[in-house]
């Protein structure tokens, strides 16, 4: 996800054609709708292609979409039907019905999970974008790009006690806001996420 926010002005100046708020838009939602489409088809190439199909029909419809929930909800639903459609064309029909119609409970749950824990892990970022630099970094080496205690604090040039001292109160921080929007699924999720 871009680091850059996706604020309403984005929103409406994107739904009036202007082309670098389809770019803020697109680097805002291309790794949560990659990821999707990579889970339901059989390659990183159909993902990809499937992906960039999705953000230019995006474009075609932006008239349409005047709200995040807009946005979010119009690339899921889309990409969820063009990959279903998509594996439908490239078996025969009769067999991909089957196929689908044989998906089993945990096959279907993770459909769910997946789509789930993409919006969790949006939701997490944002709030990890707000957090002061120093926590945000700390943040950022340990979760996204996975280094350990000892690495970032010999980075930052700090010790290791205040590198999980400061890991420790930016994930409290981030669990107070997430209890605050009575959103306790999320907050369980979070853990999940982080542990």
């Amino acid at each position: 996800m871009s680091n850059i926010e996706l604020d309403n002005d984005a929103i409406l100046n994107f739904k009036s054609g202007d082309e670098s708020a389809y770019t803020v838009i697109y680097n805002h939602f291309y790794p949560d709708i990659f990821s999707f489409c990579k889970y339901l088809l059989p390659t990183i190439e159909d993902a990809r292609d499937m992906t960039a199909q999705l953000f230019i029909l995006l474009w075609e419809k932006r008239e349409t979409l005047d709200s995040y929930t807009n946005l979010r909800s119009f690339l899921f639903l889309n990409a969820r039907n063009k990959c279903f459609n998509y594996l439908r064309d490239q078996k025969a029909r009769s067999a991909i019905d089957q196929q689908i119609n044989d998906f089993t409970v945990s096959e279907q749950r993770a459909i769910l999970f997946s789509e789930i824990e993409s919006e969790l892990v949006t939701r997490i970022r944002e709030e990890v974008e707000k957090l002061p630099d120093y926590y945000r970094n700390i943040l950022n080496l340990s979760y996204y790009q996975g280094y350990n205690n000892q690495e970032i604090a010999d980075m930052l040039h700090i010790s290791e006690k205040t590198v999980r001292n400061a890991k420790s109160i930016a994930l409290k921080t981030i669990r107070i806001i997430f209890l605050s929007r009575d959103t306790k699924i999320g907050f369980a999720l979070s853990l999940c996420y982080f542990f």
